[in-house]
């Protein structure tokens, strides 16, 4: 039985659907799903892989909830290039079923004046030292960033695309829709993952996994017990993706208007370069 499915797969689960299983793992395994059936054309919004539908991930119970995830009380076993189709209340493969849709999971974030009336030794803690991180710290621009660090390191979710996707969720956050376009231009440029392009297409639309939207309303609101935890439950995902995720919103974070002596200085600490200076 599907539990809740995230802004990004929702309205998929709600329609007639076709598609496949691109890849399976231990806790989630991927779909690519399209709409487009009897002439019906569905919107090519965020999480499109090059015009060949969205992708969703059915996740495994406990898997925190995601723009992308659909969360299962079970995940299904699912074989590689399976055939998959949904109805708007099942969603099956040749081997399994699923009853949904389920509720709908969306993140919120903290407007800007609550940004940057953040506590910033919450923030900090969130930074981790590294190469990647200094190459993304002397970034001074959205574009500059991309080029710097997407695509950057192994994985499903290479460590370069999370630090990029907590980068531009807060900048979501602090610049309001204006910015949403712009920052989708950005992240669909750059040369990824199937998986990582779909989370970086929603976190320019304000979406992220939960533990980032707690963490940034934790340290907005200055709650130490609320902020530890929630870093706790980033760093747990993956082998380093949620702790690259909570650096890339610590690097952005430390930038906001108010802060800037104080965020050269600490820059300097946990990377080396010039640092953050200019609005990314």
């Amino acid at each position: 039985m599907i539990v809740d499915a995230g802004l990004g797969a929702a309205g998929l689960l709600r329609r007639p659907v076709a598609g496949r299983v691109v890849s399976v793992h231990r806790k989630a395994a991927y779909l690519r799903l399209d709409t487009e059936q009897s002439g019906e054309h569905a919107d090519r919004g965020a999480g499109h892989i090059d015009g060949a539908g969205a992708l969703v991930a059915l996740v495994a119970p406990g898997v925190e909830p995601g723009p992308v995830h659909v969360r299962c009380t079970t995940l299904p076993p699912c074989r590689i290039g399976e055939a998959v189709t949904g109805d708007g209340s099942r969603l099956a493969g040749p081997r399994w079923a699923l009853r949904g849709p389920g509720a709908v999971w969306w993140g919120t974030t903290p407007g800007p004046d609550a940004l940057a009336a953040r506590d910033d030794d919450l923030v900090r803690a969130a930074l981790v030292p590294g190469e990647l991180l200094a190459a993304a710290a002397r970034a001074t621009s959205p574009e500059d960033l991309a080029a710097a660090v997407g695509g950057r390191g192994p994985g499903l979710t290479p460590a370069g695309d999370d630090v990029l996707a907590g980068v531009v969720l807060v900048e979501r956050a602090a610049g309001g829709p204006g910015v949403e376009d712009r920052l989708a231009a950005v992240c669909a440029a750059v040369r990824t993952t199937g998986p990582s392009r779909a989370f970086l297409a929603w976190a320019a639309r304000g979406q992220s996994v939960a533990p980032a939207h707690d963490w940034l309303h934790a340290v907005a609101a200055g709650d130490r017990a609320a902020a530890t935890r929630a870093l706790a439950r980033l760093h747990a995902l993956g082998a380093d993706s949620g702790r690259h995720l909570a650096a890339g919103m610590a690097l952005r974070l430390l930038t906001l208007p108010g802060q800037l002596p104080r965020v050269v200085s600490q820059t300097a600490r946990a990377a080396p370069g010039p640092g953050l200076r200019h609005r990314v």
